[in-house]
């Protein structure tokens, strides 16, 4: 039972610690996560967005939030249909 809790965590610490860095500066991905669609954008001048939509949450409620942590402006969406948006956009200071 340690060895799955162990695993996930030193991959997730290792892309925490590590920078984004490829060729030119840029990076660019999209990828599936369970029921989540996330697309992630790193540009030269050190800004960062992320995106997150997911479906098949729980369902009957609606409500937003949009709030800062940082130099990152946070916005999150669920839907009464169980839909959940995340946009994360974060910029160098």
């Amino acid at each position: 039972m340690a060895r799955t809790f162990i695993t996930p965590f030193l991959i997730l610490s290792c892309l925490v610690a590590s920078p984004v860095t490829h060729a030119g500066g840029e990076y660019k991905e999209k990828f599936r996560s369970g029921p989540c669609k996330i697309e992630r954008e790193v540009k030269r001048d050190g800004e960062y967005k992320e995106e997150r939509k997911c479906k098949g949450g729980p369902r009957g409620y609606e409500h937003k939030e949009k709030y800062r942590d940082g130099p990152c402006l946070i916005e999150r969406k669920w839907d009464d249909d169980g839909e959940y948006e995340e946009k994360v956009e974060c910029k160098r200071s």
